[in-house]
């Protein structure tokens, strides 16, 4: 990207604002420089792909997402258009005339706390009551049948459907994804016996030919375990840790539908751990 020219003529870099940045990001912030390109901006974001990844730069207010920069305001970041030019690297990030350099992280994975399947299915029932689950397009019923082939199936009939940077139906994998991951070890079950392994494959080869880059983008950071704070504060709720009616509501804050979208492919998993499924069939 062309640096700015001062009025003496010489190239001058602009000002560096300091930012906090998840580690799930880290490889590509710290690593060497090299350029991206900028997908979209909104009223307090912009998105960036480079090195095969999506980034997202946004304001102080904006929910902490796994893939996500902060910054006090990045007004002229937001100035900028789709299809600019943009270099991320050497601990920054930079967007037409904002430079982001991290000098704090966060860990995008929670920590939760092991959990009785009687306790985890309570809880379950418990956030039911307080919003309406999305639908889930026939994969709860998969899973119960403890079928890879038919979850892998009802999984990417889901991928893509919806409107928006993240569809509705990608919010739900989302949300299975991650709970699979992260709720797995809470009941002793690594890995959602076998589950995770099983199914995850086919959604990050399909999901960047079938998606939005932010989205795909999102569903690999869930397989990982790496989620937004909303989501995570829903996963240690449900563990037994946190207040869940305070939990439901920050999820509202994630776009119009995402929270709540996210957190019925949550409590997918959350019903296949505690009913001791395993992908073998075996209990």
């Amino acid at each position: 990207m062309a640096a700015q020219q001062h009025p003496t003529g010489k190239a001058v870099s602009p000002p560096s604002l300091p930012a906090a940045a998840s580690r799930g990001v880290q490889h590509l912030v710290d690593g060497p420089g090299q350029p991206g390109v900028l997908l979209g901006v909104s009223s307090n974001s912009a998105w960036v792909q480079a090195g095969g990844h999506v980034l997202v730069l946004s304001g102080r207010d904006a929910v902490r997402l796994p893939n996500g920069i902060i910054v006090g305001e990045p007004g002229d970041a937001v100035g900028s258009h789709s299809g600019d030019l943009c270099v991320v690297g050497d601990g920054c990030l930079e967007i037409g005339r904002v430079k982001a350099r991290v000098v704090r992280w966060w860990d995008p994975r929670p920590t939760l706390d092991a959990v009785a399947p009687s306790a985890l299915a309570a809880r379950c029932a418990d956030a039911r009551q307080r919003f309406v689950c999305v639908d889930d397009g026939g994969l709860g019923r998969s899973l119960k049948s403890n079928d890879p082939a038919a979850v892998r199936h009802a999984m990417c009939a889901l991928l893509g459907r919806g409107e928006g940077l993240t569809p509705e139906g990608d919010d739900v994998l989302v949300g299975l994804l991650a709970g699979l991951r992260l709720l797995g070890p809470s009941v002793g079950a690594p890995g959602a016996g076998g589950m995770l392994a099983a199914v995850a494959p086919i959604i990050l080869t399909e999901a960047p030919f079938r998606t939005t880059a932010l989205s795909a983008a999102l569903l690999r950071h869930a397989v990982a375990g790496e989620v937004a704070d909303p989501v995570a504060a829903f996963l240690q709720a449900l563990t037994g840790k946190g207040d869940l009616s305070a939990v439901v509501d920050a999820l509202h804050t994630m776009g119009n539908t995402s929270g709540v979208a996210t957190a019925s492919g949550m409590l997918l998993a959350a019903d296949f751990l505690a009913e001791g499924n395993t992908h073998d069939g075996q209990r």
